[in-house]
């Protein structure tokens, strides 16, 4: 009995220790199954898969291992995906910056970069060729392209600001030699927001020293032209005269010859004496244009120089209604006060020719501030037949006219007084007839309190 006792226990004991180990085995055998996927996932492995062998709690455990792997493999694709497109974009920006500086170092326009506070961070060669390399070695506008064009360089920026790009021509000394200039500034973003400038310089000294040449060798044509037409009318009456002479009737009585002579001689000379003005006002013109006087300027009041430009037509338009329109506290600009009422003077007479064959004849003369407080803006507008836009172009050229009198010289002096106070003219259809000219001219230079206040006034827009 002990004996069949102890056989049992035996038994019984080698059974608990089957079932012990058989249950280690269904848990030890997973656990050890993911160690090995750690380790593999660890090495970069994402598309190791541990088997499933159980269905309980361990068996769910492999199942999240498994979509953990699978969710680690896709993102770890997309990840080298967007970096391959990441480096694809990085070698595009190079090349794309490689090219643009490759252009900027090769085109004959000069660029420069500014920053927000209008030092110079960067020029291309163009801009070394166009003012000597000791010049391109300063930081400052001022030391680039000289005190007086820097002042309006510093005025193209704060009006890039609103309105993003702007263009002007200026002139400037650089390098022993005058250069003409066409300036595109470009600001980088808005007032509160500008990270810098563009400043884009075109030489145009050459294109302006070739359209000159072509410009004078018209005008000698054209002057050639204006004096040859009062010179055949001169030499008719003197052939006239001469012809006279030659067949005097030798039987007349001397009174008669004498009453024929003397009406001869006073139409004749009425011919040459009005022929003679003609060429005299062509000369004068001439000399005018190639004796420009330099422009004095001092801060004048625009609506002063209009009020004397109107007082010398008083009473001699006939037919005409001249008006005034002037803005109240304009602010001062720096002007020649006689060059500058020559030119609205000459404005208004253009106008007033213009309204010959009109039905409604009036001319204005206005001034206003120009909104960014920095321009002053006068308008000299008719009601005439209007300016064509092929004529448009051509207007201030110094030998074009659309009128069968005169040289083509008024507007071409009145456009060069005009670029000497820094200002600009152009023209543009009047609604609804006619045509206006607008003279734009800079303000005065402020004082350093107007120039906070102005300062401070921009800030809060």
């Amino acid at each position: 009995m002990l004996l069949i006792l102890l056989l049992f226990t035996v038994l019984l004991l080698s059974a608990v220790m089957w079932v012990a180990l058989f249950l280690a085995k269904q848990v030890t055998i997973p656990i050890q199954a993911l160690a090995e996927g750690t380790r593999e996932v660890s090495s970069g492995n994402f598309d190791y898969q541990v088997p499933e062998q159980a269905q309980d709690e361990l068996g769910i455990l492999v199942r999240s291992f498994n979509t953990m792997t699978t969710q680690l493999r896709d993102s770890r694709s997309q990840i080298d995906q967007f970096t391959r497109n990441l480096q694809q974009a990085v070698q595009e920006l190079e090349r794309r910056r490689q090219l643009m500086e490759t252009v900027l170092e090769n085109i004959p326009t000069g660029v420069i970069s500014l920053d927000a506070a209008g030092a110079i961070l960067r020029v291309n060669s163009s801009v070394s060729r166009m003012f000597g390399v000791a010049s391109c070695e300063s930081h400052s506008l001022e030391g680039l392209v000289g005190a007086d064009a820097a002042r309006i360089v510093h005025y193209l920026m704060r009006r890039s600001l609103r309105m993003g790009v702007v263009s002007r021509e200026i002139e400037t000394v650089a390098a022993g030699r005058v250069l003409h200039l066409a300036v595109t500034v470009s600001s980088l973003g808005p007032r509160r927001a500008n990270t810098g400038y563009v400043l884009v310089l075109d030489d145009l000294t050459e294109v302006l020293r070739a359209q000159k040449s072509a410009a004078w060798q018209e005008v000698a044509r054209r002057i050639a032209h204006e004096i040859k037409n009062p010179l055949t009318p001169i030499q008719l009456s003197a052939q006239r005269l001469l012809r006279f002479l030659e067949r005097r009737d030798p039987s007349q009585s001397a009174a008669t010859r004498h009453s024929e002579l003397a009406q001869l001689v006073q139409e004749c000379s009425r011919l040459i004496e009005r022929e003679v003005s003609t060429l005299a006002a062509l000369v004068n013109e001439f000399s005018q244009f190639v004796r420009f006087p330099t422009a004095k300027l001092v801060p004048t009041n625009a609506n002063t120089i209009v009020h004397q430009a109107v007082e010398v037509f008083s009473g001699r338009l006939d037919g005409i209604t001249l008006k005034t329109t002037l803005a109240e506290n304009l602010p001062s600009v720096r002007a020649d006060g006689g060059l500058l009422r020559s030119v609205v003077v000459n404005l208004i007479d253009n106008a007033a020719e213009a309204l010959e064959n009109s039905a409604f004849r009036e001319i204005l003369v206005s001034t206003r501030a120009h909104s960014d407080a920095e321009t002053v803006v006068i308008c000299v507008s008719d009601t005439g037949t209007g300016i064509s836009p092929e004529d448009k172009d051509k207007l201030f050229l110094p030998h074009f006219s659309t009128k069968d009198r005169g040289t083509g010289l008024g507007l071409a002096i009145a456009a060069r007084i005009v670029a000497e106070h820094g200002g600009s003219i152009h023209v543009e259809d009047n609604l609804p007839v006619g045509s206006r000219f607008l003279i734009e001219l800079p303000v005065a230079e402020l004082t350093p309190a107007t120039l906070a206040d102005h300062n401070g006034s921009d800030a809060t827009r």
